[in-house]
């Protein structure tokens, strides 16, 4: 392998470690807001999506380091810049450093897949509880809000009446 391939290898197996590092982090901070969603934890939930919103600034950043350095090496090895990836990278260039190519892309691969997953999971809690709030809103608007605040007569209606009765016991 030529001096300069290694060292663009060198410099992808880098890059390829700090992303998988940042996405580690971001499944990590997504256990925690499957966490804040069960337990209804409106501020921590803006915490963490403050930490995963600067997780992808991040990932987006070594994201088209790889991309260049990957077009590099497929220029340097013969791979279609279209068709490469570290696993092919790896094969191609064989030895100790390809199959740690290799593995990077094992855990790579299984680590985004783990994050679509819990983001899957996520996303259905919320959604749920969106619909469950506004269930909540709805029944409670037919309930109490369906009828005016005072009758014809001009009297308290007995429904509003009571839930100020209800309140004031609270």
């Amino acid at each position: 392998m030529e001096k300069d391939t290694r060292r663009t290898v060198l410099e992808l197996k880098v890059c390829v470690e700090q992303e998988i590092s940042l996405l580690e982090s971001l499944l990590e901070q997504m256990q925690f807001e499957r966490e804040a969603l069960l337990e209804f934890k409106p501020d921590q939930l803006i915490e963490l999506n403050k930490r995963k919103e600067l997780l992808i600034l991040q990932l987006n950043y070594l994201e088209g380091g790889r991309l260049r350095l990957s077009k590099r090496l497929a220029r340097g090895l013969g791979i279609s810049e279209k068709d490469v990836t570290l696993l092919k990278v790896g094969e191609s260039i064989g030895q100790a450093l390809g199959e740690d190519l290799k593995h990077l892309h094992s855990t790579f691969v299984a680590l985004v897949e783990s994050i679509r997953e819990l983001n899957s999971l996520n996303r259905d809690l919320v959604e749920f509880s969106i619909r469950s709030v506004k269930g909540s809103v709805a029944f409670l608007k037919r309930r109490f809000f369906n009828s005016e605040t005072y009758s014809a007569s001009g009297v308290v209606n007995d429904e509003i009446e009571g839930l100020s009765r209800l309140s004031s016991r609270v």
